[in-house]
């Protein structure tokens, strides 16, 4: 499968100099051919890692939708011109190939949930950028005392599953752009609705961050926007 043949679902979340976007992964079908095309050595160490069918097919999806929208940019001509390596506090960071001159820095976030696999990019100065996707499924009745708490503000009542995905998606998208771990934003994490599909998000340190959520064929995806200052201060305390 070449770039130009796979095809994404851009998400309606309409933040400026931010992309979102889902690939199916069922749709990749020679997985093996597609990591050799797209993946860089360290890249492809990472995915022989991997060993269940499953999980190797959502990660390999994530980072071939991040690379597609680089493609489509015209940031790269080919995928094996940028990696995605992680930074010393575990969240994906764009490394492009020496001498390749790249107009924008991008910070940058994915996830996977079975079906899909989820990217964006923010071309933005100075961000913090974290997305997440969850199915909306009783999957996550048995874990709601640990993260559904009085902490949580709704504007309108929601269906249990998806008030549990849509809690679950945006905690998650905070500990991504912190880089904190899900196990920080479970119980330390404050989100309040403020209009249909925007929401405030406060970690227990105080770094405030602006968040959306879409609804996209019984997935939750959301995404949480900071400053790059935040961090920093955290880090300075």
């Amino acid at each position: 499968m070449l770039a130009e043949d796979i095809e994404l679902t851009p998400l309606p979340f309409g933040e400026e100099d931010v992309e979102v976007s889902l690939l199916d992964v069922t749709r990749l079908v020679d997985t093996e051919s597609i990591a050799s095309r797209f993946l860089r050595e360290r890249e492809r160490e990472d995915y022989a890692r991997l060993r269940h069918p499953s999980r190797r097919r959502e990660w390999l999806g994530a980072r071939v939708c991040l690379k597609t929208m680089l493609l489509r940019r015209r940031d790269v001509s080919d995928p094996i011109q940028c990696e995605i390596v992680k930074d010393a506090s575990g969240r994906p960071r764009l490394s492009f190939a020496p001498g390749r001159s790249v107009r924008v820095a991008y910070d940058c976030s994915l996830s996977h949930k079975d079906r899909f696999a989820c990217a964006s990019a923010s071309s933005r100065v100075d961000t913090r950028v974290g997305v997440d996707i969850e199915e909306v499924s009783p999957r996550l009745l048995r874990l709601a005392g640990a993260f559904d708490r009085d902490r949580a503000s709704l504007i309108r009542p929601r269906p249990p599953e998806e008030r549990l995905a849509l809690l679950w998606a945006l905690k998650e998208a905070c500990a991504k752009a912190v880089g904190g771990g899900i196990g920080m934003a479970l119980g330390h994490v404050s989100c309040e609705e403020t209009a249909e599909g925007r929401h405030r998000v406060r970690t227990g340190e105080g770094i405030a961050f602006h968040a959306r959520h879409v609804l996209h064929d019984g997935y939750v995806v959301a995404l949480c926007l900071g400053t790059a200052e935040a961090q920093r201060q955290r880090k300075g305390r």
